[in-house]
């Protein structure tokens, strides 16, 4: 059985901000499973770093990774920015306080717990993986904007 697991996460938000969801297909050997949740008021860039928290969590401490996402501002910064913006206390190139602050901690505390290779992935490209992670994502935003709307 491959000891490695493939995570795929997409984010999205119904006019961002707005309401939003996140999703994640973990796949380890034969078994493949999916998680995804909604925010009632966020944003694209909190979904894509949401999505990756929440599949990291849900996997044993130790384990050996491999996260693809289509966000590039999530693989790029996990793989170069964030060392920088911890040692400049969470402050951004221009010195101002950088947003999504908890769960760019939240992620690299998971890192240090996990060996993760973060691999950016083209988005809408017809991997079938990231395709699926990405209707996911969707549905789960737009389920929440229906309950919304029809609740106004």
């Amino acid at each position: 059985m491959e000891k490695t697991i493939h995570i795929y996460t997409d984010g999205s938000a119904i006019r961002n901000p707005g309401p939003g969801g996140w999703a994640a297909v973990l796949i380890r050997g034969s078994k493949r499973w999916e998680i995804s949740g909604a925010s009632p008021w966020t944003t694209i860039s909190e979904m894509e770093l949401l999505a990756a928290v929440e599949a990291l969590r849900s996997i044993p401490e130790g384990s050996l990774v491999e996260l693809r996402s289509d966000s590039e501002l999530l693989i790029h910064g996990m793989r170069f920015r964030v060392f920088r913006w911890q040692r400049q206390g969470w402050r951004n190139s221009r010195g101002m306080e950088l947003q999504h602050q908890q769960l760019w901690r939240e992620l690299l505390r998971l890192n240090e717990r996990m060996n993760i290779r973060w691999r950016w992935i083209r988005g809408h490209s017809g991997h079938p993986v990231q395709t699926r992670v990405d209707v996911l994502a969707y549905q789960a935003a737009r389920s929440l904007y229906v309950q919304q709307k029809v609740a106004a």
